[in-house]
């Protein structure tokens, strides 16, 4: 193309601007989730379709898109993509509940099916293949500034506001996206990139999308719960796969097929290079997903913090990307590929030094390994490809680039999720039904949902979720290094092999590691301190370290002093909610001192009252909360913290 300086300048300002407000859904949701959770009164399972259905929407018409977009413009895909995308952001702000809100981001995510590919193919013809890794370096930097003031800025809007936040201070930039595409690329006669075409694949389009809605709804749903015992998940999961058999018949006897299988059989650079891009994304829901929840509702950390150290990952690769891009022109790409999915498996592995104590700062580091890693890794692997490909293929391969995007990161994010919410579920109903002899089958219903809203999180099981994730998505990114080394032949039989190998290698680790998984922990021994702090167990879950309220005179073992109100069993088990000197905790437990209720319990009473626990809608209930039923302890300790309890009422 040949335009002035200034014209190019204009036009890559709109391209950037889109790239930054779409990475941002990115970094913005992720934040959010667990404010979506409590203020929609949803779940985390139907929450994470906000995020899934979005990825589904964006990666199923995407080809269609890049497609059509060579025939009838990319300028003018460019402008309709970006006005969807923007009108149906907005229009998240007032969404009433979560099934709206999931079905605006269905409409906002095909809006970005329509614009994400042209930003590549209007930017490389732009440039001319000689500046093509420039090119995608400055686009894979703009991805990287979202990426880098998403978390920050969300953090900042849901400490100040709420997840709408997230969707209305992005109005006026969303505005501003609409204008710039119409002025930078001509409103009437917008810049024409390609040749028109006459026919497109209308039904691979379609294929693909119930392929992916199929596959992704069914590794979600499956792992969770009793939904394996509900034929129609099994029905909607089998049908993605025959879906996407019939993608791939599409496609091989289409004239124009939307994605050419040639590039795959003849050239295996490109599948290598196709692969590791799709690997890659779909390792990030560790640290986009998991990461999130876990310092928010784990650590008790702040949204802005867990924004700093999120925005630490994206600063890094903004850094990085666009050297990444200048230097695979001159030394070649697969070896800053290969170095890059190492360093983001060190960054992975790094987070297995977080633990219930842990603040911001200590996983700041491991979140500029995950970030540099992936720089250095975009801007070569893209360039790989798009050098790999005949140059009439170059909008198609634009397009792909979007789809293993969107359905790889899709692919990821929809197993960890399920992996998320199969392991809360499972200590939740396994400590709900422990009490089912001294309860009722309604009562350890009602308990099992309160537990499956949210209503209690233990920092140990989020951490062990955390630790399980990361073995998860570094398995997943073994298929990302070895699909990077150079000259390396991978035809189909050894790249199941790949597969295989990632699969047991992710399988034997989360088992090994799931043997030390949180559960019923022998009282650990406190040490003489000079501030009294102790560890508290949330119903058999070791927590954080907590500072006793009150107790800032005390400069002795809590242990040895006899006058000082604690005692280790109580404290182990109530002291979370009802605090050390049964005082209560401000926001999870009332007082125990001078309850009525108590008083006029007998020592077995209480005993009874401990093991069947106490449902929010009990008439006696003073603060409406849920007490765990403590059926499965043994009697001695039951019979001790009654004991104490009576005897430290008044």
């Amino acid at each position: 193309m040949q335009l002035s300086q200034s014209r190019i300048f204009l036009i890559m300002t709109s391209l950037v601007l889109s790239s930054v407000m779409a990475s941002l859904d990115s970094s913005f949701t992720p934040i959010a989730i667990p404010d979506m959770i409590d203020k929609l009164d949803s779940s985390t399972s139907e929450i994470v379709w906000v995020a899934l259905g979005y990825l589904i929407a964006a990666s199923g018409p995407m080809l269609l898109a890049a497609k059509m977009a060579d025939g009838i413009g990319h300028a003018r895909f460019f402008q309709i993509g970006t006005l969807i995308y923007s009108i149906a952001m907005i229009a998240c702000t007032w969404a009433p509940d979560a099934n709206t809100l999931i079905t605006i981001r269905f409409i906002q995510g095909f809006g970005m099916a329509l614009f994400l590919p042209t930003t590549f193919a209007i930017a490389t013809a732009m440039y001319g293949p000689k500046r093509r890794g420039s090119a995608l370096g400055i686009l894979q930097a703009a991805n990287a500034v979202g990426f880098v003031m998403g978390p920050i800025f969300a953090g900042w809007l849901i400490d100040a506001y709420d997840w709408t936040a997230i969707f209305w201070s992005r109005i006026p930039f969303a505005i501003l996206a609409i204008l710039l595409a119409f002025l930078a690329l001509g409103f009437k006669r917008p810049f024409q990139f390609s040749e028109r075409q006459k026919s497109y694949d209308y039904s691979g389009a379609v294929f693909l999308t119930f392929a992916l809605y199929g596959i992704l709804y069914g590794c979600n749903k499956l792992p969770v719960e009793d939904n394996h015992l509900e034929p129609m998940v099994w029905i909607i999961f089998f049908l993605g796969f025959a879906f996407f058999a019939l993608f791939l018949r599409q496609e091989k006897k289409h004239d124009d097929p939307l994605i050419d299988l040639s590039l795959f059989t003849k050239n295996n650079e490109f599948t290598k290079a196709s692969i590791a891009f799709t690997s890659v994304f779909a390792s990030f829901p560790v640290y986009l997903f998991i990461l999130p929840i876990i310092m928010i509702n784990g650590l008790e950390l702040k949204a802005w913090d867990a924004g700093l150290a999120l925005g630490a990952a994206a600063l890094a690769t903004l850094v990085i990307s666009p050297l990444a891009g200048n230097f695979s022109d001159r030394i070649g790409p697969e070896k800053l590929c290969m170095s890059g999915a190492f360093l983001t498996g060190l960054g992975y592995m790094m987070l297995f030094l977080v633990n219930t104590d842990s603040g911001a700062m200590e996983i700041i580091p491991a979140m500029v390994f995950i970030g540099g890693g992936t720089g250095l890794f975009f801007s070569p692997n893209n360039n790989l490809m798009l050098a790999s490909a005949p140059p009439e293929r170059a909008g198609m391969v634009s397009g792909l680039f979007g789809v293993y995007r969107q359905s790889g990161y899709a692919l990821g994010f929809a197993i960890t999720a399920s992996l998320f919410t199969a392991i809360q579920n499972w200590f939740d109903v396994n400590w709900a039904y422990a009490s089912l002899d001294a309860n009722t089958i309604e009562s350890a219903d009602m308990l099992t949902e309160v537990f499956h809203e949210g209503s209690q999180n233990s920092p140990e099981v989020l951490i062990f979720i955390l630790h399980i994730g990361i073995l998860l998505c570094s398995s997943i990114l073994i298929i990302t290094f070895v699909n990077s080394i150079p000259k390396l032949k991978l035809m189909l039989p050894k790249q199941m092999t790949v597969a295989l190998l990632a699969a047991m290698v992710s399988i034997i680790s989360m088992t090994s590691y799931s043997l030390n998984a949180p559960g019923v922990i022998d009282s650990q021994e406190l040490t003489t301190i000079k501030r009294p702090v102790v560890l508290v167990k949330a119903f058999g879950m070791p927590s954080r370290s907590l500072d006793l309220r009150g107790v800032d005179d005390f400069s002795v073992n809590p242990i040895i002093d006899k006058e000082l109100t604690f005692n280790e069993k109580y404290n182990a088990r109530c002291g979370f909610c009802h605090g050390a000197d049964l005082n209560g905790i401000d926001g999870l437990g009332i007082t125990l001192k001078n309850s009525l209720f108590l008083k006029n319990m007998s020592t077995d009473q209480t005993i009874e009252f401990l093991k069947t626990g106490r449902m929010p809608n009990s008439e006696d209930s003073v603060s409406g909360g849920v007490m765990p039923g403590f059926n499965w302890l043994d009697s001695s300790e039951l019979e001790e913290i009654a004991i104490f309890i009576k005897n430290n009422n008044e």
